[in-house]
């Protein structure tokens, strides 16, 4: 899995454009891991691309959250999909990691 990354002011943004599972987990996780270790950015914003995201894809985010916690370095997702968005919702994940509507917002919001 590919993990694109680009730099906007002082943000890392990493997009993932698919769906985290139980196929790719560890894969994402340790692409994801990698980039928050040496961010050399004050905040990341993680941009969610799939049209869904599973249980895995969420402990994986927490687990990124923690990390980026440890490193003193602020985590945000931007997710504009629906379902993804409810996801987040529904299972309260959106009280530990900041979620956005958008790109724009993530990175207003910082």
């Amino acid at each position: 899995m590919n993990l694109s990354t680009y730099r906007i002011a002082d943000r890392l943004v990493i997009e993932v454009p698919e769906i985290i599972d139980i196929a790719n987990n560890h894969q994402m996780a340790a692409g994801l891991q990698g980039l928050l270790h040496a961010p050399p950015a004050n905040g990341v914003v993680i941009d969610l691309r799939a049209p869904i995201i599973t249980v895995a894809g969420l402990q994986t985010l927490l687990r990124c959250q923690r990390t980026a916690r440890e490193r003193g370095v602020t985590l945000s997702v931007a997710a504009d999909r629906p379902m993804v968005r409810k996801a987040f919702r529904l299972t309260g994940v959106h009280r530990t990691i900041p979620l956005h509507s958008s790109l724009a917002d993530a990175l207003a919001a910082a």
